[in-house]
Parts: structure tokens; C-alpha cells; sequence
């Protein structure tokens, strides 16, 4: 995470023209723009379907939205059919893990630095990842469990996962010495990255309250997300957008949110010969009207599935099947339900 200041303070993006932010109109305080349509904030506020969290919307992971449908739709599984039905993954649980693992560093005693010099950094890497990885035995057993049933994972995928955040945690220092080093002046310092709780009005753009970016600097407009997964998907930066309207939404005009920054390590890498060490990829864009144009189109179409008086149809393309249904933690019921992989 010290890796995000060093990488805004040394390429200035807010000072950069690549994006003329004045032009933009689909703000969240711009109800007339953003508002969900009159069908489904009724179908909403009468409590037909439930609201959809920004993961929901941007985190498309069937193409035909069956999962949300079981969640959230007019005829959503039970409590106890969602309990039961559920599949836990290896992917999810990497996830989770890598978020408090970064989110950690921050505030910690283990990555305080009072030299300048590659020893320490040596020497800090890993008492922090020794503390983290001890206070989390059983997720970490579990995850090696899950090894075995999660598809596309190898044996030992868990161990290599933390020998790659030990090695990040090495890259992260490095950039806390160097923002210690040349901080005098810099835009942004690691302690302004924050954690903020997001409540919109969910009637109106149906967006969940409680909407939780990964990292946010409000007073440099900027939201961020952390992603694992073994390649960048196009598609993270609408997470961004969607905390982005959500903000703006309920701090209303001057509170605009310009810029996202996906902070991406790649969980693992299945095609390679031998596995590789890498570092975390910092990815900042604007979040632009083309951005938001996307976000709040998958939101409608999200809607638009779950509003449905019956389940959607199974994914028919078979690339849309093995790209999605084997992670989907919902496979189980689908192929209950008829689904032929």
C-alpha cells in the first residue's frame, strides 16, 4: 500500500490533462442522469428484489446473472438454499486473504523503517508476514484444503501465494524508504490511504449502503480497490466507478471522485513453466464518462435480471460456461437445476 504514494507522488496524475473532468455529467449527485429506472426502484423499494452492491453490478461473473437472480432476485433462494447451496473457492479466499494482508501494513509497528537502509527492510519483511501468516492458521489451512476441490488450482498454490506477498512486502518497504526519503512536498503520504463507509441513497441509484472501497483519498478525489486474480481484467476499474457515483451521491456537489487505482497481484500464475516471483501492479485511470456510461449500464442490465418473475436462462455459449461456471460458487444448484457442463 506505501506503494500507491510513491507511485501518485512521482507521476502526478491530478496535475496531468489526460482527462477534461468538467465535461463529466453522470456524477452520482446527478440524479436525473443516474437515478435507476421508476420500474426497478419500485420493484426495489417495495422490497421485491434487494439492492446490489457495487461488487454485484461490476464483478460480472455469470453471464446471465443466474447467480445475483439467487441472491437478489423476485424469486431469490431462501437463507437457509443460499447456506447450503453455497460453494466456498480457493480464488475468494485469496482474495479476502491478500486484502487484510495489504490493508494491515498501514498503522503497523512491523513496517515502521528507522533507517535508510536495505538491511532493514531485509529484516522487517518478514516479522511482518511472520505475525500475519501466524494469527491466520486457519484460514490458511483452509485454503489448502480448498486446493484440492477449486478448479484451476494446483497443489501448493497457497504457499507460493504467501512467499509472493513476502516478496511484496520487501517492494513496499522499498517504497516507504523512498517516500521517507523524498517525501518533503509530496501530494499524498501511505497514512492519508484510508478505509471509508459509503451510504447512498439506494432508491435512487441502487447502489447498497455500506459500500466499502478497498482504499479511498477523497481529498485527492481518488477510490481504489484491491484485486487478486493471475491476469488484469478490464473490467475491475467499474468497481472504481461504482464507489465513485456512490460517493458523490451522498456528499452531493463538490464532492466529485475523478480517479481510480486498482492495486492488482497476481495470485498465482498457471501457465508459466515455473512459477514466478512479481510484484504488485498499480493501475490509475480516470474515471471518466465512458467509465461510468459502462458501470451504470451493467447496473440497469443487473436489474433488469434479477426484476425477472423467473430465473434467467444457463449460460448457452460453451466458452461462457468454462470461463465462469467452474469458479461460480452457485455450480452445484445450477447443475441440480439441469446445467450440462
Amino acid at each position: 500500500m506505501f506503494k500507491i504514494a510513491t507511485t501518485w507522488n512521482t507521476t502526478s496524475p491530478g496535475r496531468n490533462a489526460v482527462e477534461d473532468f468538467k465535461q463529466i455529467e453522470q456524477r452520482g449527485y446527478n440524479e436525473s442522469v443516474v437515478a435507476l429506472t421508476g420500474q426497478f426502484a419500485s420493484k426495489l423499494s417495495e422490497g421485491f428484489i434487494k439492492s446490489l452492491s457495487v461488487s454485484d453490478i461490476a464483478d460480472k461473473k455469470c453471464p446471465t446473472r443466474r447467480d445475483l437472480y439467487y441472491k437478489k432476485g423476485v424469486n431469490r433462494l431462501t437463507t437457509s438454499e443460499l447456506r447450503r447451496y453455497k460453494e466456498k473457492s480457493w480464488g475468494r479466499s485469496a482474495g479476502n486473504l491478500v486484502e487484510k494482508y495489504l490493508q494491515g501494513m498501514i498503522g503497523s509497528r512491523n513496517t515502521r523503517l528507522a533507517t535508510n537502509k536495505y538491511s532493514e527492510i531485509n529484516s522487517r519483511s518478514p516479522i511482518y508476514h511472520g505475525a500475519f501468516v501466524g494469527s491466520k492458521d486457519r484460514e490458511l489451512k483452509e485454503m489448502k484444503e480448498l486446493e484440492t476441490t477449486s478448479y484451476g488450482i494446483q497443489s501448493g498454490d497457497t504457499d507460493w501465494l504467501m512467499r509472493l506477498l513476502l516478496f511484496n512486502t520487501g517492494i513496499e518497504l522499498g517504497g516507504k524508504m523512498l517516500h521517507k526519503s523524498v517525501g518533503y512536498g509530496g501530494v499524498l503520504s501511505p497514512g492519508q490511504i484510508q478505509q471509508i463507509v459509503i451510504n447512498p441513497n439506494t432508491n435512487q441509484i441502487g447502489i447498497s449502503a455500506q459500500a466499502k472501497p478497498d482504499f479511498a483519498v477523497p481529498r485527492l478525489k481518488m477510490v481504489g480497490d484491491i484485486k487478486t486474480a493471475p491476469a488484469f481484467q478490464t473490467h475491475y476499474q467499474l468497481t472504481c466507478a461504482g464507489y465513485a457515483i456512490a460517493y458523490e451521491n451522498q456528499y452531493g456537489s463538490g464532492n466529485d471522485i475523478n480517479w481510480g487505482i486498482i492495486y492488482f497481484i497476481p495470485s498465482r500464475t498457471p501457465a508459466a513453466y515455473v512459477r514466478l516471483l512479481t510484484n504488485a501492479q498499480i493501475y490509475v485511470f480516470p474515471i471518466s464518462e465512458g467509465l461510468r456510461s459502462w458501470f451504470l449500464n451493467e447496473r440497469d442490465l443487473a436489474y433488469s435480471q434479477i426484476s425477472r418473475d423467473t430465473v434467467p436462462d444457463f449460460p448457452s455459449n460453451v466458452e461462457d460456461k468454462m470461463r465462469s461456471c467452474p469458479y461460480c460458487r452457485f455450480k452445484s444448484y445450477c447443475i441440480s437445476e439441469g446445467l450440462v457442463l
